[in-house]
């Protein structure tokens, strides 16, 4: 049975407290790449490789543009006389590290040096018998064997470059026991023209005037010309400042060359092909890959036959033959590099269409008449985004590495530029002697291979739709 209500009882009520409202939206909506980027920063170790990465590049563009050193260019002799100089940077030098120093293995000869003054102030810094400095005569002195010493390095060079060569004592006994008559200074002294001696003179280059030689001109005898050789010193002369002035923030190599400039020269090499390598993959690749992963059929079984036939030659051969056939110039080595390297982008692409082709919002597309064009770059490729930039993000220094192993193998060798490779190999020769020869390119890949890991996978992450709006 029903039960009758009044009427007049059901009115309508004006009170706002009894209103029922619908509340806005406060957020903002945000699309997807926003969305991403905002993923991204919270991934604090993705951020720092990123930071890192960007510092690195800051480095390769602007790197060699840093430092004025133009001396292995101008004067390749001048150059080598400064070769394998420790690492030495303003401010660290004050903490103890990275300070221009060197331990040196040396003999009794060394003392005799010693004995006489021949170093100047603050070239040994340690490591000295003081024993026998303050008493030759020290019963010792006989049995002295090799000693290590710790020396200003920057300073050292200077004095075996300009002064006195190390070997000085030696080519004076070697003349007593053999007879002969060996310049002990020949080594370090120099011969100017008149002209070059009044300029050294001004500039206070000139250590010690040793002889002037008298000659007659050929063309006219009554004019006498004049040669003075000379000892000088080697930094102000080169270099126009002196050691403890000089600052090589890597080092030098053996070539007298600034370390710190030969690796951004040689990483900028590197990434400069690393990228055209990259675009070229990237180009090949996904457009192949995305198109037989979406269509399929008779398209996939070809390609992929034709996949493993190029997939099954391996890499060495094909650069040893282009190599061989075309010299190792820059364009030969980036043909090397893309004649295989679309597979894995080939791979990537395919297997990503094929698997979101048949997803429910691509069906769904499909029936509302989107064209497979729309379908594959609206709906597909941002679903697939997040693996592709990973496997990209990691290909620019997976490529660096191979170009460095090869380089370090000597199956890259450039004619006209020196990669990091090369660099490696280079240290990897004198690394008991110079170790910061090899430190400092192995540490630049070591950074650069963190980093861009570490970088791919913060952008997998950010890139992946299903973490979409997860905190």
């Amino acid at each position: 049975m029903s039960k009758k209500i009044d009427k007049s009882k059901l009115v309508f009520s004006h009170d706002d407290d009894f209103i029922i409202k619908d509340q806005p939206l406060e957020t903002i909506e945000i699309g997807y790449y926003k969305d991403s980027w905002n993923r991204f920063k919270k991934n604090k170790a993705s951020l720092v490789a990123f930071i890192i990465i960007c510092f690195i590049f800051f480095l390769v563009i602007f790197g060699p543009s840093l430092k004025k050193y133009t001396l292995p260019q101008d004067n390749k002799t001048d150059a080598q006389r400064f070769q394998f100089l420790t690492p030495k940077i303003p401010g660290l030098e004050k903490l103890g590290i990275f300070d221009g120093t060197k331990k040196l293995t040396v003999g009794k000869e060394f003392l005799l040096h010693m004995a006489q003054n021949e170093y100047g102030e603050g070239i040994i810094l340690s490591g000295l018998p003081q024993e026998l400095m303050d008493n030759p005569n020290h019963p010792d002195y006989a049995n002295v064997s090799d000693f290590v010493v710790k020396v200003d390095y920057y300073k050292f060079v200077n004095y075996t470059i300009s002064y006195m060569p190390i070997d000085y004592f030696g080519i004076i006994k070697e003349n007593e026991k053999s007879g002969t008559n060996k310049d002990p200074n020949e080594s370090v002294k120099i011969i100017l023209t008149k002209e070059q001696f009044e300029e050294y003179l001004e500039k206070n280059y000139i250590i010690e005037l040793l002889d002037i030689i008298e000659s007659k001109d050929i063309n006219d005898p009554s004019i006498t010309n004049y040669q003075y050789i000379v000892k000088v010193d080697r930094f102000k002369q080169a270099l126009n400042q002196l050691p403890e002035d000089t600052y090589f923030w890597f080092g030098t190599n053996e070539r007298g060359e600034d370390l710190f400039l030969e690796i951004w020269k040689g990483a900028r090499i590197s990434l400069i092909m690393a990228l055209l390598v990259l675009i070229v993959n990237t180009s090949i690749g996904l457009i192949l890959g995305s198109i037989v992963g979406y269509y399929g059929g008779v398209l996939d079984l070809l390609f992929d036959r034709f996949v493993e036939i190029v997939s099954s030659i391996p890499f060495m051969t094909v650069i040893t033959l282009l190599t061989l056939r075309f010299g190792t110039e820059l364009w030969v080595v980036v043909i090397a590099f893309t004649a295989t390297g679309w597979i894995g982008s080939y791979g990537t692409g395919r297997m990503q269409f094929y698997r979101f082709k048949n997803r429910e919002y691509v069906l769904a597309a499909r029936t509302l008449g989107a064209s497979d064009a729309r379908i594959m770059v609206k709906h597909i490729f941002p679903n697939t985004l997040g693996l592709i930039v990973t496997g990209y993000a990691l290909a620019i220094p997976a490529f660096v590495f191979t170009e460095a192993s090869y380089s370090f193998l000597g199956i890259i060798n450039y004619k006209d530029a020196t990669s990091v490779g090369m660099l490696i190999d280079q240290g990897q020769k004198v690394m008991q002697l110079h170790p910061h020869v090899l430190l400092f390119p192995s540490l630049y890949i070591a950074i650069l291979m963190i980093a861009f890991n570490l970088f791919g996978n913060g952008l997998r992450d950010a890139f992946n739709p299903s973490l979409r709006g997860v905190e």
